[in-house]
């Protein structure tokens, strides 16, 4: 059966990084083209082509519960993790803790 037009489309998903890490990624958000079926572990993917540096502060930021990454605003740890889908027009953000006092 072939695959539909729908199916090769790439993903485009916006990725935004707050705080002093907006600094390394240069910019307030970027456009990822992924291709589908796409997750958040391949932003990570692709991300890491551009920006391995960045991306392993992420990674690391995240493993140690600094870092919270938001898919459209919703924890991803409290969707699928690396595995949440994502479609186009997607918010991927990446938001360290805020301090206040």
């Amino acid at each position: 059966m072939p695959q539909s037009e729908h199916e090769n489309t790439p993903t485009a998903v916006v990725v935004k990084v707050f705080g002093a890490l907006r600094d390394e990624f240069g910019h307030s958000q970027r456009e990822l083209s992924l291709p589908p079926p796409a997750t958040l572990a391949d932003a990570f993917s692709a991300l890491a082509q551009d920006l391995p540096e960045l991306v392993a502060k992420l990674e690391q930021g995240i493993a140690d519960g600094y870092l919270n990454v938001l898919v459209n605003g919703r924890n991803a740890r409290f969707l699928e993790g690396r595995e949440t889908p994502l479609e186009t027009g997607d918010t991927v953000a990446f938001l360290p803790p805020v301090g206040g006092g």
